[in-house]
């Protein structure tokens, strides 16, 4: 059997607002085996949202938000890239969900304790000023609220790992820039901002999942992803 040819790796780094408005087209196409795993660990902490305001900070094509509304949450989304929100906007037709276009750090543009629940799906990777933007996701949420995190491991981003895409123009893959943080870097960030740490989880790659996404091949047994859930002090 032939072996696959190496993918030809680009240079040049996206920020985060090019890289996502690139990778836009084909986010949800991408066979990307962290959101494989990532989304179900996700949904797995949503808890009852029925009824309840949720915010989708940095909510991308809208993959944490569909789940939201589809478990009956009232659901905000905001995103910085309007290609990304527009793949969403699609996706959530119909749907009881607002949008609004939104990048971080920026002050977010809502209430004090408006929501229930926030969750940040893979986007603490690529904010500089992280506690600013927990604290504003503390100050969003009511005392005893939560918010979810998840993120590319520590573990990975330590080796010079970053998100990246393969552009399917050129099938060169492109990386975004990504801010390494280790697991204690992000429990300290965290509770410096109001927030106390209810549970988390590395997500270790089995080998069931290469069949459908062969990229995974070389992380199994190994973390790929990290998620957490935090209650927000009263």
């Amino acid at each position: 059997m032939n072996a696959h040819p190496p993918i030809l790796e680009a240079d040049d780094e996206f920020s985060p607002r090019d890289g996502y408005a690139a990778w836009a087209p084909c986010y949800d196409e991408d066979g990307n085996p962290l959101i494989a795993l990532e989304g179900p660990a996700m949904r797995a902490l949503f808890g009852r949202v029925g009824g309840r305001s949720v915010l989708d900070v940095g909510c991308g094509t809208g993959r944490l938000t569909l789940a939201l509304a589809e478990a009956g949450a009232r659901v905000v989304a905001i995103d910085q890239s309007p290609e990304m929100m527009a793949r969403a906007r699609t996706k959530l037709h119909g749907r009881a969900v607002s949008f609004v276009q939104h990048a971080l750090p920026g002050p977010l543009p809502f209430a004090d304790g408006q929501f229930a629940l926030a969750v940040l799906g893979l986007v603490a990777e690529h904010v500089d000023d992280l506690q600013a933007v927990m604290a504003e996701v503390a100050r969003a949420v009511e005392p005893g609220g939560r918010c979810l995190v998840s993120a590319l491991h520590p573990d990975r981003t330590a080796e010079g790992q970053r998100a990246r895409f393969i552009d399917p123009q050129t099938g060169v893959r492109r990386p975004i820039a990504t801010i390494h943080r280790t697991l204690d870097d992000y429990r300290r960030i965290f509770e410096s901002a109001g927030w106390t740490l209810a549970e988390e989880q590395s997500l270790v790659v089995p080998e069931s999942i290469i069949e459908e996404y062969p990229r995974a091949s070389r992380y199994v047994g190994r973390n790929l992803g990290w998620v957490s859930c935090w209650s927000r002090m009263g």
